[in-house]
């Protein structure tokens, strides 16, 4: 009965249960059976912002604005007690890749701070490096958005993830990439961030790169991120990241909150700085694999050892350093890409706080973790697992022999492949023969085959097409799948036949490899294709979305004239489609893309698409007329208009925001009222608000009064929203758009309506700040954000840490003394807060002050009087006696009288007499004081 349980609690994903959890040493909770322990000796606290562990299996981390350095267990009782500085020429390293006893490392040189990838390399084994040689340099510098880690990928070069505020030469990248012809690709003028973040940054944002060491070349092989910090590859040879959000985009209709992405090679992942960002549904991207709320993605690793439950096999760990946690997730193949187990992020460790910075699985199976940034308290740390009586006794064996080699632990790692290349030593020629023998053979585990072959083209001998054609053919698709992507790395004439004869696949993962190997092996539009036109041109009508863009892709590299025509005849809407969009890339000049409108404009007459069908079209039409270099004509705008608007709205909130834009890009007079009649209500759907009015501050022409004065009086109840920090310059901004086509009386008006987005009066500053009235434009309420956002960053984010209680002494003055009292400081109108970090958690203080009307106290129950005279007074109810009540206010020090002959209505409030949005104005680190000084926290004034 013990043992069925077991098996039926392991099967059910038992690693993944967000309950049965255990308190781990210190602020940490991890599954039960885990615990998270220092491996640092007591006291040692560094920040460090990056670990890989070398060819001999130590581990060696980079410190902030320090040198890479070894970390060394001298008597074997887990506590790296020794460290060892491997070179002072270099520092602030976000990357490091050992090759041997030779180190590439992504960060500055010591001397000139120069961004760039340095090789560095021990000769004689004294764990110093003895060269330096920088191979290029990174624009931009080192930063968190600039150049950061690098790893060795599936077919033995490294592979480099790049921020969105860095780049390589272009020099220094293959033409003939995967991925390029990235543009910003947007119909409508977009806004850079309201704040100024990454205003001059343009497409491809962040991006992922194979390095050839040899020859110091890049292929660009996917982008579209905002910042992803790292990335990992699982058994299959895949790629994946965990991409940052831009939190001050919050309630924008463009926020992307932080996914977890499945890089395949060509993808654009859509990220654009400021309003520009790419929606998922977009056709002309992919989406991620899962989003995961807010966050600060760091580190990412699979776990592929064999210390850990067996559930824990290939699973993906992130990092997460805002919110304190590691999540993990099985991924699960689902067509061309994957799936996660579970929709939702679980936590693997879960800490308050937990400022993780990297992570990576140990020689022994252990993963360990950094912790430290932005100077915050930082260590070394390994989760241990101590597995249970019944599943010491159930352990399977150790695999021995060839087993031992393709189940090798972390393969891609410096460690992992430095025993790989043992074995081969050692093994001699069996290690080639056997391989092969292993991979050809049907009766062994696929998992295995799959890696025989892997293994053979990173360490040779590498497969030749008489072993990869019959395994391109064989039963099992993940053996099929595995061919293909291995002979997408040769160029003879036999394997590109093999790569071709994946395209009619059946199974969409190996179909999907199939396209992305022939563009490998040097597909060009300037040659004839070595793949038949009409297989590429099949994958157009895919039933996977990833496959019908590769197979679009790479369409895009065969001469056009081998396919326009069966483009321009295309019946199948979705095929249509995606051939139109492959039409627009691939046009040289504007006579190219006539019959490309022609055909878009006879496909928009038809009532019979599906939503998704029309939701492609609109945006095959969007990349058309960006790609116009006059857009698209007057006359179609028109036509195309009309069919539109007997389409809007739509019940599909997607085609809402899609022909709402196509709308406005039209300019048609009608379109206007069509649009602000279908804007939500109230406070209702506060986004697609947002959309409409983003929509119609393009359209310049045909605005009634009676329009203009709707869009006018949207404007106030839209600066009362909130969002993350950007929200409101963002309403500010739509609001400034919107004056452009309103006259001088109208303006006034608008202004009035909206006080806190009219210009600042000079008059009203003094000299000095009449120098800066051109840099600051604007009243307070710019900085105001959503109360979710503050919560979010006030509970998890580890800059908290650095606040300052003698500094939050002075917020508490300023805002809360007039209520509340907190020692001998403030007044006795609202709770006393002496002893509050004694009575409550630091969520519970965060709630009531975001929220004060969420629970309010009997004791602090207020009353409405409303008076005869049209008064309005919101206060304590002190008494109710001799004809007069007593009601005592916050604005008031003394309490007030009202003759009970004149109040006309008094009610109980169920709203709290503390003020909502009480900490509008305020910086993120302000409110850190705040609570530091209340909770009892923070820095001492000394500090």
């Amino acid at each position: 009965m013990l043992r069925s349980s077991f098996v039926c609690l392991a099967a059910a994903g038992l690693l993944l249960a967000s309950c049965s959890r255990e308190a781990a040493p210190s602020r940490y909770k991890v599954p039960k059976g885990f615990t998270v322990e220092s491996a640092l000796p007591q006291g040692r606290t560094v920040s460090l912002i990056q670990v890989t562990f070398d060819s001999l299996g130590r581990p060696v981390v980079s410190q902030e604005r320090g040198h890479p350095t070894i970390l060394i267990d001298q008597d074997g009782d887990g506590v790296f007690e020794t460290e060892k500085i491997f070179s002072d020429k270099v520092e602030y390293l976000h990357g490091m890749w050992f090759a041997g006893r030779t180190l590439y490392a992504i960060g500055n040189d010591t001397v000139n701070k120069q961004a760039g990838l340095y090789r560095l390399e021990d000769t004689d084994g004294d764990d110093v490096a003895d060269t330096f040689e920088m191979l290029h340099t990174f624009t931009g510098r080192m930063g968190e958005h600039g150049p950061h880690d690098i790893r060795r990928g599936p077919d033995g070069h490294p592979t480099v993830m790049l921020g969105n505020h860095t780049f390589v030469e272009q020099e220094l990248i293959d033409p003939s990439s995967p991925y390029r012809d990235y543009d910003e690709v947007q119909l409508l003028p977009s806004y850079n961030d309201a704040r100024g973040h990454a205003a001059n940054i343009r497409a491809p944002g962040g991006v992922l790169l194979r390095l050839n060491v040899e020859r110091n070349r890049y292929t660009l092989l996917f982008g579209g991120f905002r910042n992803a910090f790292n990335h990992a590859y699982n058994r299959d040879g895949e790629a994946f990241t965990f991409d940052s959000d831009m939190e001050w985009d919050i309630n924008m209709p463009w926020y992307r909150a932080v996914r977890t992405v499945h890089g395949v090679p060509g993808a654009d992942y859509g990220w654009r700085t400021g309003s520009a960002k790419l929606p998922d549904y977009s056709l002309d991207t992919l989406p991620p694999v899962r989003e995961a709320g807010r966050g600060s993605p760091v580190g990412v690793e699979f776990y592929q050892h064999r210390v850990y439950p067996k559930a824990y096999w290939d699973a993906f760990l992130e990092g997460d350093w805002s919110r304190g946690r590691i999540l993990i997730s099985q991924m699960v193949r689902q067509g061309a890409s994957y799936r996660t187990d579970r929709p939702d992020p679980v936590d693997f460790v879960y800490g308050e706080p937990l400022n993780v910075t990297d992570l990576e699985v140990g020689p022994d199976g252990f993963v360990y973790f950094t912790t430290g940034g932005r100077d915050t308290e930082g260590g070394f740390y390994r989760i241990r697992y101590t597995p249970s009586w019944w599943e010491k006794l159930t352990a399977p064996k150790e695999p021995t022999g060839l087993l031992a080699v393709v189940r090798q632990p972390q393969p891609l790692s410096s460690w992992g492949h430095a025993a790989l290349e043992t074995a081969k030593e050692s093994m001699g020629d069996a290690w080639g023969r056997d391989l092969a023998e292993l991979a050809k053979n049907a009766s062994a585990e696929p998992a295995d085959r799959v890696q025989a072959l892997l293994l053979l083209e990173r360490l040779g001998p590498k497969p030749n097409a008489d072993l990869l054609r019959p395994l391109a053919a064989d039963p099992d698709p993940s053996v099929r799948a595995a061919a293909i992507l291995v002979v997408g790395m040769h160029r003879s004439d036999r394997a590109k036949a093999i790569a071709v004869s994946g395209l009619p696949d059946a199974d969409p993962f190996v179909r999907r490899r199939a396209a992305e190997s022939i563009v490998r092996m040097g597909l060009s539009a300037d040659q004839p294709s070595f793949a038949p036109v009409d297989q590429v041109y099949a994958l157009l009508n895919d039933d996977d979305r990833f496959v019908r863009y590769a197979g679009r892709l790479a369409l895009e590299r065969i001469p056009r004239q081998e396919w326009q025509a069966k483009a321009l005849d295309e019946t199948d809407s979705r095929a249509a489609i995606e051939a139109m969009v492959a039409l627009t890339r691939t046009a040289q000049s504007d006579a190219d893309l006539e019959p490309v409108f022609s055909r878009q404009l006879n496909w928009f007459k038809r009532t019979d698409l599906s939503s998704d069908d029309l939701l492609r079209l609109l945006r095959a039409h969007h990349l058309t007329a960006i790609k116009a270099s006059k857009g698209a004509p007057e006359a179609l705008r028109k036509e195309v208009s009309d069919l539109l608007l007997a389409r809007f709205p739509h019940q599909d909130e997607r085609l809402n925001r899609e022909l709402a834009r196509t709308l406005a890009y039209c300019g048609q007079p009608e379109a206007i009222s069509a649009i602000l009649k279908a804007m939500p209500r109230g406070d209702e759907n506060q986004q697609l608000q947002i959309h409409y009015a983003y929509c119609l501050r393009t359209m310049q022409q045909g605005w009634t009064p009676e329009d203009k004065q709707q869009l006018i009086h949207w404007f106030p109840r839209a600066a009362k929203w909130r969002g993350g920090a950007s929200f409101t310059g963002f309403i500010n901004l739509l609001f400034d758009s919107s004056l452009a086509f309103m006259s001088k009386e109208e303006k006034e008006l608008a202004y009035q309506r909206v006080p806190e987005f009219a210009p600042v009066d000079p008059k009203q500053l003094d000299e000095r700040q009449r120098s800066q009235v051109a840099v600051v434009q604007r009243r307070k309420g710019v900085e105001a954000v959503s109360p979710e956002e503050i919560f979010e960053f006030q509970m998890y984010d580890p800059m908290t840490l650095k606040a300052s209680a003698e500094a939050g002494r002075k917020v508490f003055e300023a805002e809360c003394a007039n209520c509340h009292r907190h020692g001998d400081l403030g007044k006795d109108f609202g709770p006393d807060l002496t002893t509050l970090a004694a009575r409550f958690k630091k969520q519970d203080v965060l709630e009531a002050i975001l929220w004060p009307s969420k629970t309010v106290s009997d004791q602090y129950q207020s009353w409405i009087v409303e008076t005869k005279s049209g008064d309005t007074i919101n206060g304590l109810l002190v008494s109710e006696a001799g004809g007069k009540l007593v009601l005592k206010t916050a604005e008031v020090e003394r309490p007030i009288d009202i003759p009970a002959a004149d109040v006309r209505e008094k009610r109980i409030s169920q709203i709290s007499i503390m003020p909502d949005n009480l900490l509008d104005g305020y910086r993120m680190n302000d409110i850190s004081d705040l609570m530091a000084f209340l909770m009892g926290t923070g820095r001492k004034a000394a500090d």
